[in-house]
């Protein structure tokens, strides 16, 4: 019983420890700072900003800023797709995500 337990709890911590400390992480979603800004944009539904974010691993994500006009979640980031499309991801913590990347835009 001791040994099932002890392997449980070595299990666990293992898993736990793979991610790198500062990464941001969010389901499937994991991005590695530092990142790196381009091609960033303001469209033209009140300012809502776009941009691409490149992070230390290579890995290319799409960011919306939500900025539309009487929109309900001013200032929130969302991934891959404009605000309310079916593929948008929300950034449920954005201060965190903004803490952990140094993300400003």
């Amino acid at each position: 019983m001791k040994t099932a337990l002890l392997l449980i709890v070595w299990v666990f911590l293992a898993g736990s420890i793979r991610a790198h400390a500062g990464d941001f992480v969010q389901g499937s979603i994991r991005i590695t700072p530092p990142i790196k800004k381009a091609d960033i944009a303001r469209m033209k539904d009140g300012g809502t900003q776009s941009c691409k974010i490149t992070d230390a691993k290579g890995r290319d994500f799409k960011l919306f800023v939500d900025h539309r006009l009487q929109t309900k979640t001013p200032g929130e980031i969302y991934l891959y797709a404009y605000p309310g499309r079916t593929n948008s991801v929300p950034i449920k913590k954005s201060a965190t995500f903004r803490q952990i990347l140094g993300f400003d835009l």
